[in-house]
């Protein structure tokens, strides 16, 4: 599925510029069976030094304490109908490219990419 919307606005990636949105057909089909929403943030450490990256964090649920989501329509409606995407913007800023594909060996889960990285580039 590869779908662009309007998340951002601006060079520097603020809100309301088009940001492309890729989802892979496994994940697509496991937000699906899992009620068909997908909440993706970026979140910083716990317990670590000021400097530490924010990590890219998807789930199927929405996500407690964590506010400030904008639902994105996305392009092509026979996708829309399986996936609704919640997208928390960092600082306004949205990636160029917001991949979600399925990650894990054993026990796979729905991972969420910034420009092909875990972290939030920003």
């Amino acid at each position: 599925m590869d779908i662009v919307h309007s998340l951002a606005q601006g060079r520097r990636r603020t809100y309301g510029e088009r940001v492309q949105v890729q989802i892979s057909p496994e994940a697509a089909a496991y937000i699906g069976a899992s009620g068909g929403e997908l909440w993706v943030w970026a979140a910083r450490p716990r317990m670590c030094c000021s400097g530490a990256p924010a990590w890219m964090r998807a789930a199927t649920s929405e996500p407690s304490g964590i506010v400030g989501f904008t639902t994105v329509g996305l392009a092509d409606p026979a996708d829309a109908s399986r996936v609704q995407l919640h997208f928390r913007p960092v600082a306004g800023r949205g990636p160029d490219v917001l991949e979600v594909a399925m990650a894990g060996r054993g026990h796979r889960k729905v991972a969420a990419f910034w420009d092909g990285c875990m972290m939030a580039m920003v």
